[in-house]
């Protein structure tokens, strides 16, 4: 494809998939050529706001010529699925967190892009953020030193309509389509932040548990990590937090620490020439980002980040390159968070698979 040409997008799932509608809509380059979803009232409703086609089977979409990227934003458990019949159509594929709900449909999702020649690219927009940059950037040119630990608490609420809305409705909380609870559903990315900072996790020791609402999967869950480095941590999820409270990052190195709060910053210390320089790099850097923008923590509707994966994926087709988070790469925050849920249930340390 010509750098020129528009990216033209078509997105399956109109849950979170109305935001990469939006995000489309305003990513230069890219253009928004179809919507499907088996609710015909918002799939009406989407379809004509924005002046595309509407379908109720997505295998009539694939048929299309001009569909360049299928986004896939149906319930987790039907990721795969969908996302295998774009690449046999010959599409390059964007699929919503996680890959899937079992490491062997990840695998097949991943193996089925590569066969067909098409880019897999996998939404963890905290990967995009200027400020996971920054902290990444600190700990990747050793400044903090060996990082000793890291953790990510998610105090959110979601309220018991939540459960019993969606497309198909009443699917968030289960184990066939969500795959689990706070953990596979609002944590997982900080399941995938941690493990992008600090470095593969070894093993797991959790514990879980369904406390305020009505479903088959966990509301409240915390885990110790073994990083492959031998560096400590911990992950906390929670949707039983009325009314919605915030989302916490921490990582300890030999030489700083830094500490975030619904991506905004906290506390930037790393040991320089003089406590007075010290000071002054902190200041500089809570001036740029002590900004904090609208939070998830209690409303799902309110989401950010996905203009980013639009215009990576604009970029990864015209100019004939990987998007910059891969089905690989988005592989191992599904293998964490599956080793967290079975270390819950079997009340057992368990090593992450690889």
């Amino acid at each position: 494809m010509r750098a020129r040409d528009t990216v033209s997008f078509a997105v399956v799932g109109l849950g979170i998939g109305q935001a990469h509608v939006q995000a489309i809509q305003a990513t230069p380059g890219a253009r928004l050529a179809a919507v499907c979803s088996t609710d015909e009232e918002t799939l009406q409703k989407v379809a004509e706001r924005h002046g595309v086609e509407a379908y109720t089977d997505y295998h009539r979409l694939l048929e299309r010529a001009d569909v360049d990227v299928v986004c896939v934003c149906t319930p987790s458990g039907l990721h795969a699925e969908v996302g295998i019949a774009a690449a046999l159509a010959g599409k390059h594929v964007l699929c919503e967190k996680p890959l899937d709900v079992t490491l062997a449909r990840a695998d097949a999702l991943i193996e089925a892009c590569r066969k067909a020649g098409v880019w897999l690219g996998a939404v963890f927009q905290s990967r995009f953020h200027p400020l996971n940059l920054a902290i990444k950037a600190a700990i990747d040119s050793g400044r903090l030193g060996r990082i000793v630990y890291a953790d990510a608490h998610l105090y959110w609420y979601r309220a018991h309509t939540y459960f019993s809305g969606g497309d198909p409705k009443g699917w968030h909380g289960t184990w066939a389509l969500d795959g689990g609870g706070a953990f596979i559903n609002q944590g997982i990315h900080n399941v995938d932040l941690v493990q992008w900072l600090v470095g593969p996790v070894k093993s797991v020791f959790a514990r879980a548990g369904t406390f305020t609402h009505s479903i088959e999967t966990e509301d409240v869950g915390t885990a110790v990590l073994t990083f492959e480095s031998g560096a400590l941590g911990n992950l906390t999820c929670t949707t039983s937090a009325y009314p919605g409270l915030t989302n916490d990052l921490h990582v300890v190195g030999e030489h700083g620490s830094i500490v975030t709060q619904d991506q905004r910053l906290v506390t930037w210390r790393i040991r320089g020439e003089s406590p007075e320089a010290e000071a002054e790099e902190e200041r500089k850097m809570l001036a740029a980002f002590s900004a904090a923008g609208p939070s998830p923590s209690a409303d799902p509707k309110v989401v950010g980040g996905h203009r980013a994966h639009i215009a990576d994926m604009v970029e990864a087709v015209r100019e004939g390159h990987e998007p910059r988070v891969n089905g690989v790469a988005a592989r191992p925050a599904l293998a964490l968070v599956l080793a967290i849920l079975e270390s819950a249930s079997s009340g057992r340390e368990v090593q992450v698979a690889e």
